[in-house]
């Protein structure tokens, strides 16, 4: 069995699928994430033993978090570290968190 396409929520770019993360943005669409004012982010791993932190851009200092609730092209989105390590953003739908991660930071206003 082939393993389905998956695109882009962000720009319909053909990416490899993964079954964990279906929904999951490239890497191109990942660099234009914004806070809800449109300042721009930027995310790390802490190390190789895993750890997630991110930091507007031009800023010194990084915010240790869980993950990150943020804006690609306006769609609200959650940045955060993925299981084997990497940083992932993925469509945040409305309502309720689906998940509450530990230190969720929402930057979306």
């Amino acid at each position: 069995m082939s393993e389905p396409d998956h695109h882009c929520p962000g720009c319909g770019r053909l990416t490899p699928y993964f079954a964990r993360y279906p929904w999951y943005f490239c890497q191109a669409c990942l660099a234009t994430v914004t806070d809800g004012e449109g300042r721009a982010l930027e995310f790390t791993q802490e190390g190789p033993g895993g750890g997630f932190a991110f930091r507007r851009k031009g800023e010194e200092d990084w915010r240790d978090a869980g993950a990150v609730a943020c804006m690609i092209k306006g769609r609200p989105v959650i940045v955060g570290e993925a299981r084997f390590g990497g940083i992932l953003a993925e469509p945040l739908h409305s309502g309720p968190f689906e998940y509450r991660p530990h230190n969720l930071v929402d930057l979306r206003c």
